[in-house]
């Protein structure tokens, strides 16, 4: 079972009032963004399925194919793989190998699990800078999409901006690990929660 907002308080409640300041202030970040990510999430599987029933019913019934309807649905496919990233490090649900950590003591399993967080976190920094300089480079070019003409920088944003909000979130499960007692796999979800699959607390 997900951990309550009491209990996690509880893992802090051995810090100083200043890191136990930061530690609030990390949450409420932490529950800004999750607010922001369900709802750009859910609005990529509607304009999805709306896409897709436009374009059956225009096909069936009037027997015209919307020409835009295909790309409408590959660029929310984009934004909801990118937005994915940061939502699956939240809860702790991207997909990892557990061989070495299970081979270890319960101090020494935290501390491999902190250094894998922190080359996560390093490396989604670099590919969302690599992606940053790329939708640079779209900028220049001005190039748009076929159909609806619009501009491909924009629709491409998502990319570093994903990339980016899951470094910050696995930076998030660092610092939680780093003042609280336990291991972490995010700000909010307990390594034991991520196991048994438990997303209560933070599922859409």
């Amino acid at each position: 079972m997900a951990t309550s907002k009491e209990e996690r308080e509880q893992s802090l409640s051995h810090l100083p009032r200043g890191l136990l300041g930061l530690a609030h202030g990390l949450d409420k970040a932490d529950s800004a963004m999750a607010v922001v990510e369900r709802w750009l999430i859910a609005g990529c599987v509607i304009g999805m399925a709306v896409a897709s029933f436009s374009n059956v019913i225009g096909r069936n019934l009037f027997n015209y194919s919307l020409p835009f309807t295909e790309e409408i649905m590959q660029i929310l496919q984009i934004w909801l793989t990118f937005l994915g990233i940061s939502y699956g490090a939240r809860v702790g649900r991207h997909i990892r190998v557990t061989a070495l950590l299970d081979m270890v003591g319960e101090t020494f399993r935290k501390w491999l699990l902190v250094a894998g967080q922190i080359v996560t976190c390093a490396l989604l920094a670099w590919l969302a800078w690599l992606a940053f300089k790329y939708v640079g480079s779209l900028t220049a070019s001005g190039r748009v999409t076929p159909s609806l003409r619009w501009p491909l920088d924009v629709l491409y944003s998502i990319v570093p901006i994903g990339l980016g909000l899951g470094a910050i979130q696995f930076f998030m499960a660092i610092m939680r690990n780093l003042l609280s007692r336990g291991a972490w796999m995010s700000w909010k979800t307990p390594e034991i929660d991520a196991e048994s699959g438990d997303l209560s607390e933070t599922s859409l």
